[in-house]
């Protein structure tokens, strides 16, 4: 009677026995699971913080660093632009606080342009455009010049003058300032990320084959017929044409012609000899290029360079006016009653017809035939110096003749 209750004390001890196996267990698994969970969670926060140190540098690598070589280019035009003596042919900033008024071109002379400017906190931007300078004496520095110095290659563009053409490269940084005591690349100071872009820039050159108000390639199929008036001036001619291509044609009532009729046995108008530079440079440089002649604006905007690649035919409801420089790669018709009255240079590479009342000042280059005609009223070319000249003054600076690109390394000059 008494073995009963042992056996049922030990069955009960091993019913305890499992149950508290069965807990350690389960404690065993869920701390498994919770370091799985852990760790999972303590991977993703390690992913996304590497996915925003990633993107991080990524912007300031493709971002930030980029535009800040983009604003050392637009800083290196516009100290190209206000140099006194034109074409520039020595890139030279300068830097001296002493000066009256100051010269703040740069922060290191020793480079040519340099900038720094604050981010945010530690981070810093900075850009440098560098000069020549083959008698730097760190050679390290030196080798790098060669690559991003700016250069004149006026020369490589087809023999112009010194100082025509220039190519010019700005190295943009991105860097984190913890000592500003040392250089922005000297530990404990580091480079984030770096660009380096280039463009070319151009002078227009803005000059006619001669001192003329109608500069004219054929003299033979150049007609000045009634009420059509071209007026030269004292030092110059009102039609200047190459020698040997026949006699200009002036007849009817009122018809005239003043300054003379000059040949010239050099004779160029081509745009390279005019422009300085070939049609397709000048439509990189221009402010607007159309081939639709609806769009041709009217008026031009103030002392704008625009370019048609089509015929173009002004009247009444769009006359030719404004003042600027007006290239056509087409024919240029000035129909009656358009009324139209234009300061600048006009280059037809083409035929021209001028019909009254219209006033074109300036000076007007044609590579094909002109009639100049009136008839109740006067159709007028008038050359005008002045007018020329302030164009190459405010026209003919330095413009950006190529697309900022990132430079081919291959070139070492």
């Amino acid at each position: 009677m008494s073995a009963i209750p042992v056996r049922s004390s030990l069955v009960s001890s091993r019913h305890a026995m499992d149950r508290a196996r069965e807990r350690g267990m389960a404690l065993i698994f869920a701390l498994f699971f919770a370091i799985i969970a852990l760790g999972i969670t303590m991977s993703g926060a390690i992913f996304v913080q590497a996915h925003r140190d990633s993107t991080s540098i990524h912007f300031a690598s493709n971002g930030q660093a980029m535009e800040f070589a983009r604003s050392g280019l637009i800083e290196a035009i516009g100290w190209y632009r206000k140099q006194t003596a034109q074409p520039v042919t020595t890139f030279s900033p300068q830097l001296d606080a002493a000066a009256t008024p100051p010269l703040l071109d740069t922060i290191d002379p020793d480079i040519g342009i340099a900038r720094e400017f604050e981010i945010s906190g530690s981070l810093w931007g900075r850009y440098e455009v560098w000069k020549d300078w083959s008698a730097d004496p760190d050679a390290e520095r030196l080798a790098f010049r060669n690559q991003v110095r700016c250069i004149d290659i006026s020369d490589e563009r087809g023999n112009l003058s010194p100082g025509s053409v220039w190519r010019i490269r700005s190295v943009g940084y991105v860097f984190r300032r913890q000592d500003p005591t040392l250089a922005f690349d000297a530990t404990p100071n580091r480079v984030v990320a770096k660009e380096v872009v280039e463009t070319e820039i151009r002078r227009l050159a803005l000059q006619p084959p001669g001192q003329a108000a109608l500069c004219t390639r054929t003299a033979s199929t150049c007609r000045i017929f009634t009420r059509g008036r071209i007026y030269g001036g004292n030092t110059a001619a009102g039609i200047y044409h190459q020698i040997s291509t026949g006699s200009v044609t002036v007849s009817g009532t009122g018809a005239l012609v003043t300054g003379g009729i000059s040949p010239n046995a050099t004779y160029d108008d081509s745009m390279t000899a005019v422009f300085g530079v070939s049609l397709t440079e000048l439509k990189g440089m221009a402010d607007s290029i159309l081939v639709d002649p609806d769009e041709f604006p009217s008026p031009l905007p103030k002392d704008a360079v625009v370019v048609a690649d089509t015929n173009l035919i002004f009247d009444a409801a769009r006359p030719l006016s404004g003042t600027g420089v007006v290239v056509v790669n087409g024919n240029v018709t000035i129909e009656q009653s358009s009324y139209s009255s234009f300061s600048g240079l006009l280059y037809v590479n083409g035929n021209l017809s001028v019909r009254e009342p219209s006033e074109l000042q300036g000076a007007i280059v044609v590579t094909g035939t002109v009639t100049v005609q009136g008839a109740s009223d006067y159709a007028t070319v008038t050359f005008d110096d002045g007018i020329v000249n302030r164009l190459r003054q405010t026209l003919g600076t330095y413009r950006q003749a190529s697309a900022t690109t990132r430079p081919y390394w291959g070139d070492q000059r």
